[in-house]
């Protein structure tokens, strides 16, 4: 429990500088496909875009593989596929507001994104990547609409591409994962009666993190972004 702590406390000092230290000359590209492509989601994190256009992510795949908060829920993932494509946008941002984004994503710490760098003809970029593969798992209906939506809106995305995300598989029964997640070290070492009890502790870590995720005591004090999509 103590990278809860550690993630949260790391999430409030990076609101607190970029708050009262935003270092608005320092700023750098962040290439979003997820819900990020949401601006209802960048707004509620007071993220704020200097520029904005749509991409094309090379050699990867946009995949459903990052672990979730509930029994076979899964998040989308920039997955490493040579010749295939990830759609979305790349957004100019502050480099304190991609260090506050490490924190939503969980890079620190909890370890659940990893922070890619790519390179473009003129610049350099980042982007996410789960740092374990788990095939199988179904976005949610609300977290698909944040992706197909903002697809709608983008005319380099292909007709049929886009008619197949639509009909990927939603979660529909919100229950609480009921196997191993990888937070117990060996776990199938343990003696098997121990298993249902390190499960419970598992449940109980990703039910903290889902319920205090997008939680912050100081994030109040950042100024609301002023050009968002602009």
């Amino acid at each position: 429990m103590h990278r809860i702590l550690l993630w949260k406390m790391g999430a409030e000092l990076a609101h607190l500088k970029r708050a009262f230290s935003p270092r608005r000359e320092k700023k750098i590209y962040y290439f979003a496909f997820g819900a990020n492509l949401s601006r209802e989601i960048l707004e509620s994190r007071k993220m704020e875009v200097f520029e904005e256009f749509d991409y094309v992510l090379g050699d990867a795949a946009l995949r459903f593989t990052k672990y979730g908060f509930f029994k076979n829920h899964g998040f989308a993932s920039a997955d490493t596929e040579p010749g295939e494509k990830v759609y979305g946008k790349m957004y100019l941002i502050l480099e304190r507001d991609a260090r506050r984004m490490d924190y939503f994503e969980g890079v620190p710490f909890l370890k659940a994104h990893e922070r890619i760098i790519g390179q473009a003809e003129e610049f350099e970029f980042f982007f996410y990547r789960t740092t374990r593969v788990t095939p199988g798992l179904k976005p949610t209906r609300e977290y698909l609409d944040y992706i197909t939506n903002a697809y709608e809106q983008m005319g380099l995305v292909p007709e049929d591409y886009l008619r197949d995300l639509k009909a990927t598989k939603v979660l529909e029964e919100f229950f609480p994962p009921d196997e191993p997640r990888g937070r117990i070290k060996h776990f199938y070492r343990w003696p098997r009666f121990c298993w249902p009890m390190l499960i419970a502790y598992e449940q109980l870590y990703i039910k903290i993190v889902r319920h205090t995720h997008d939680k912050s005591l100081v994030q109040w004090a950042i100024r609301n972004p002023e050009n968002l999509g602009e």
